[in-house]
């Protein structure tokens, strides 16, 4: 019982803790009045020890229902012992000065009138400096300065400092895209000062250890990452994030933490290593200034426009067909949910496309290894494929040993193991591999960079649950969360 009422009445302490300020506030409006000559014989300074009695009591029951709630283990031990040092201190002082209160009051002298002056303003610094510990674990430790306008010659300094041209191969994805958006919309309430969720977000350890809800980043599956679908929750929904009240980030914060999740979510990939979109390059180049995203050489390939009613086939599908840039006869083919269903059998419908095809991405549908035996020996212009999620194997990886455009492979989730791997060996530019939820051990990978100098194979942390696309759908609706179901994992 006693259990059960702790987090209950702890959760009090947010209203409860308006009160001392209130009565405080208060009472020095009453003090100020009480010198002016007009009030003088109105005896409004006899309320002063009421006041002081109440603020009192009522920074008693914010202490305890502020401990109560410190037991979540939401918040930073340190800053909450900070914090209830400085409201113990703050109580004390505030007895202090209702006591002394009463004695000016009854024994007017200068004694009296010496201590009750002095706690009460040590009253007032302590209600402020012991209100600004409160905010720091319920908004982050730069709350208070997050929106302090700048000061005219550092904004100067700044405007004649013109951001030059950023090396994308000395440019890390994540300390310098990523990071910034989670220190400024997450880090308040999933940071040193307090874990709501038993989740920190501010460093790449506590993002790969999740919270009490599991995984927040599936690497390579954005949609189905928990710390993009809570983004995405209707604002009425009590889990939707950023919570009411807090800044939501942008569009285009939220789309490079989809591309990184998408791109493996890895934390030491530089940006010469990813593939950057043409949607994707203005917000980069927001963040970072001007970006030399040169253009991949897959682009100078020149092939014939793709047949109308090829297209039209694919569109039946519910595959999404786009170019790969403006101008370019060459096609990015990508399975969205609706096209889960797509099989073997469908794939057929790709090969009059087969020159034209450079970007595949056939993730979560139900594609096996003959289907794709039969159709990657003829994408012969292939740059970039993802299979994950799928019931591929080693075998489905045999055909990609002689499409030596190929640059990025993703088999998240699926079964193959280290000698999937070998046919990789022969791709000369072949730059990023994903194989997290695999059987591909860090020696498969290590053999791998061996024989590539320049491929970066992620094989990411112990396996975690994978999100199904009915619990995606539910998020989406508002519905109440449920924990990630766990699939039967590949890995040994």
């Amino acid at each position: 019982m006693l259990t059960e009422l702790q987090p209950f009445i702890g959760r009090f302490h947010p209203l409860l803790v308006h009160l001392p300020i209130g009565f405080l506030l208060l009472a020095g409006v009453v003090e100020v009045l009480s010198r002016l000559k007009r009030f003088e014989d109105t005896g409004i300074a006899r309320l002063m020890p009421t006041l002081l009695a109440l603020c009192a009591l009522s920074t008693g029951g914010a202490v305890i229902t502020g401990t109560l709630l410190s037991l979540s283990g939401d918040y930073d031990p340190t800053l909450v012992g900070r914090h209830q040092q400085w409201g113990l201190m703050l109580g004390a002082i505030v007895f202090l000065a209702c006591a002394a209160a009463w004695w000016r009051e009854r024994t007017p002298g200068r004694a009296p009138a010496l201590l009750y002056g002095g706690s009460f303003g040590m009253a007032i610094f302590l209600v402020a400096v012991t209100g600004h510990l409160g905010g720091s674990l319920t908004h982050g430790e730069g709350y208070l300065t997050e929106h302090m306008p700048a000061l005219p010659f550092l904004t100067a300094a700044r405007a004649s400092t013109p951001r030059g041209p950023v090396d994308p191969s000395a440019t890390p994805v994540f300390k310098t895209l990523v990071a910034p958006t989670l220190e400024a919309r997450c880090v308040g309430c999933h940071g040193p000062a307090r874990q709501a969720g038993k989740l920190r977000l501010d460093s790449p350890e506590a993002i790969r250890q999740g919270g009490e809800d599991g995984a927040v980043i599936v690497p390579g599956n954005a949609a189905g990452s928990l710390v993009v679908r809570r983004l995405f929750l209707p604002t009425s929904d009590k889990k939707a994030m950023p919570p009411r009240g807090h800044p939501a980030p942008s569009h285009a914060e939220v789309a490079v933490l989809r591309w990184w999740i998408d791109q493996g979510a890895s934390f030491d990939q530089v940006l010469a290593d990813t593939q950057v979109t043409p949607e994707l390059e203005p917000a980069i180049a927001d963040r970072l200034g001007p970006v030399d995203l040169s253009a991949p050489a897959i682009l100078s390939v020149r092939v014939p426009q793709a047949d109308a009613k090829a297209l039209d086939a694919l569109k039946v599908l519910n595959l999404r067909v786009e170019p790969l840039r403006a101008g370019s006869a060459l096609l990015m083919v990508e399975a969205p949910p609706a096209a889960r269903t797509l099989d073997d059998k469908s794939l057929a419908s790709l090969e009059p496309l087969a020159a034209q095809i450079a970007w595949l991405n056939l993730g979560g549908t139900r594609v096996t290894d003959a289907g794709m035996a039969r159709l990657l020996p003829k994408l012969v212009n292939l740059w970039k494929l993802s299979l994950d999620r799928t019931a591929i194997t080693d075998h489905a990886l045999a055909p990609l040993e002689k499409l030596t455009r190929l640059e990025s492979v993703n088999v998240y989730g699926t079964a193959v193991t280290d000698a999937g791997l070998k046919p990789l060996e022969k791709l000369p530019r072949l730059r990023s591999v994903y194989a997290w939820q695999t059987q591909v051990t860090p020696q498969g990978a290590e053999a791998l960079q061996a024989a590539l100098k320049k491929v970066h194979v992620n094989v990411g942390a112990p396996p975690t649950p994978i999100v199904t696309e009915e619990m995606t759908a539910d998020d989406a609706k508002g519905k109440k969360d449920r924990k990630p179901k766990k699939e039967k994992d590949a890995a040994p």
